[in-house]
């Protein structure tokens, strides 16, 4: 999809966005973990980082050097993973000095349950083995048990998201808020889309066997 592909863009426009925004707050000197690099120095790092991995997103063949589709999601999806990653680092650490007080975790908190709201409205639109999903085995064998579990992911993704970050605003132990949020509908969802193949299995077993039995 486009928009899988574009995700870093995103990341990069509401990046330049922010940035502008909250300059004038941003002290000469960032410190970070051992190291406290200029305040322009900090930006173009992030920057070039986000822009590289915008553009890599829309040639991931000529990253994994191969035209197997498979492998140029699994590469897709890594260069998106690294984009988040750098987004949200950049977000926390600017947001302290805008007024916002956020630790890094409560950051990747709200963020996160965004995204769940987010994708909970595209997944039950998911085309079965489409490059954005759940992709456990099972999963992948059975189109039905596909269309099922992304229909349940989809309609359970948006409330988990919600009370993630409304928990996340009144609950101090973010761990604990990040773990019941998303760690909590990935179990829920594998769980379901477990039983929903086991059924199917069923199923068709029990129909083979009847066909079987006509036959005779």
């Amino acid at each position: 999809m486009k928009l899988y592909r574009s995700l870093n863009m995103i990341f990069l426009i509401i990046f330049i966005i922010g940035t502008v925004l909250c300059f004038k707050y941003l002290p000469s000197e960032v410190p970070l973990f051992m190291q406290s690099p200029s305040r322009w120095g900090f930006i173009g790092i992030c920057f070039v980082l986000l822009l590289a991995l915008a553009i890599a997103a829309f040639f991931p063949h000529k990253i994994s050097k191969s035209d197997n589709e498979v492998r140029n999601d699994i590469t897709l999806t890594v260069i998106n993973l690294l984009g988040l990653g750098i987004f949200l680092f950049y977000f926390v650490t600017v947001a302290k000095y805008c007024g916002l007080q956020m630790n890094y975790m409560k950051g990747i908190v709200l963020i996160v349950g965004g995204l769940m709201v987010l994708v909970g409205n595209l997944l039950p639109q998911m085309p079965y083995r489409s490059r954005i999903g759940v992709k456990l085995p099972w999963i992948l064998k059975d189109k039905l048990c596909w269309q099922k579990t992304h229909r349940f992911a989809g309609y359970t993704a948006i409330p988990f998201g919600i009370i993630q970050c409304l928990l996340v605003l009144f609950v101090q132990n973010n761990n604990l808020v990040f773990l019941l949020g998303i760690g909590l509908w990935i179990i829920i969802v594998c769980i379901y889309s477990l039983s929903i193949f086991c059924q199917n299995k069923k199923k068709y077993n029990s129909y083979n066997q009847s066909g079987n039995t006509d036959s005779l």
